[in-house]
């Protein structure tokens, strides 16, 4: 998809027809179905989407960290559609539109962040890295092992589970040396990414506002509940 920068206008929604289009490429993902819709695409979702980053932006900055980074471009805040080909070649696009804000120079993929999925049926916000980079992985273990940080971790993630978050991320199958087995937060020690995120349903029912012009501030509310975990994060740089 061509990079985009948004329009100076308000974000108005995600309309029903959008969601629909992302239905309908969960059955028809090849380039084939398509390039012949990709401006479709690009009128019902991802020029929506450049708006809300442009609203949503400020209210993360000011609620969250003055530093986030929202950049509303596509490759930036808003992921491109088509997957990578060198991983993806059978399905090569995303059957979602997903938004991400992180805090940090450099590639966003090195920094923790928060994201918002849209999918036909939910309305996903979370936060947290997908992976470790090699060294952050690092410093991330060495915060686990200490009691004080360690614990610290523990009571943020079961504060959010508490609260209806799922909390996820890759893992290793055995705790990483030099770490014992029966470390108090091996579970923690082993994951290779740590993410919280929080799915809710998008009933037929559903209110056209909640996708319409309140969602910036929704999501700014609903993100900000896991500024915590990301605070956690941001220690690792």
């Amino acid at each position: 998809m061509h990079a985009v920068t948004a329009s100076p206008r308000r974000f108005a929604g995600f309309s029903r027809e959008g969601l629909e289009l992302l239905r309908q490429l969960e059955d028809n993902n090849n380039r084939a179905w398509y390039t012949p819709r990709r401006q479709l695409f690009q009128e019902l979702l991802v020029e929506p989407a450049l708006d809300l980053v442009v609203e949503l932006g400020p209210l993360l900055r000011e609620r969250i960290s003055p530093g986030l980074r929202a950049e509303p471009r596509v490759g930036g805040s808003v992921l491109r559609m088509q997957h990578d080909a060198r991983y993806r070649k059978e399905r090569p696009f995303r059957t979602h539109l997903e938004l991400w804000f992180w805090e940090g120079r450099g590639p966003s993929h090195r920094h923790p962040g928060f994201f918002v999925r849209v999918t036909p049926d939910q309305l996903v916000l979370g936060a947290g890295i997908t992976l470790f980079p090699p060294d952050l992985l690092v410093r991330y273990r060495e915060l686990v092992d200490q009691p004080s940080t360690g614990r610290e971790l523990v009571g943020i993630l079961n504060r959010l589970a508490t609260a209806g978050l799922r909390v996820g991320g890759s893992c290793l199958q055995r705790t990483p040396r030099p770490f014992p087995a029966d470390h108090e937060r091996a579970t923690l020690l082993r994951r290779l990414g740590l993410r919280a995120e929080r799915l809710e349903s998008l009933p037929e029912t559903m209110p056209e506002a909640v996708l319409g012009p309140v969602l910036p501030e929704l999501l700014a509310a609903g993100l900000a509940r896991l500024r915590p975990l990301h605070r956690w994060l941001r220690r690792l740089e």
